[in-house]
């Protein structure tokens, strides 16, 4: 069986945080992790990574989002996303 790319919690959360430092660059302002975990669905399996940006919008505003990624363990892609709206 082949090694899995992405081997931990701590590995899967890098690949979501450096797509989120590319896609809002300087604009990202805090950026916390609130669970990781390893599942499957029928034959594929992933890592599900929650948590939570701030980035900045305007000059004296912020925004907030909450998030779920999944990336696939065996390449190191996000497969998934999910915005997370509080009800």
């Amino acid at each position: 069986m082949a090694e899995k790319k992405i081997a931990d919690a701590t590995a899967a959360e890098m690949v979501v945080r450096r797509a989120l430092e590319t896609q809002y660059g300087d604009k990202l302002k805090n950026l916390s992790f609130r669970k990781c975990w390893y599942t499957s669905a029928g034959t594929k399996e992933f890592w599900d990574v929650e948590g939570t940006l701030t980035r900045k919008k305007g000059i004296l505003s912020k925004e907030r989002k909450n998030f779920r990624y999944q990336i696939d363990p065996d390449t190191g892609n996000i497969v998934g996303y999910d915005e997370i709206i509080p009800k």
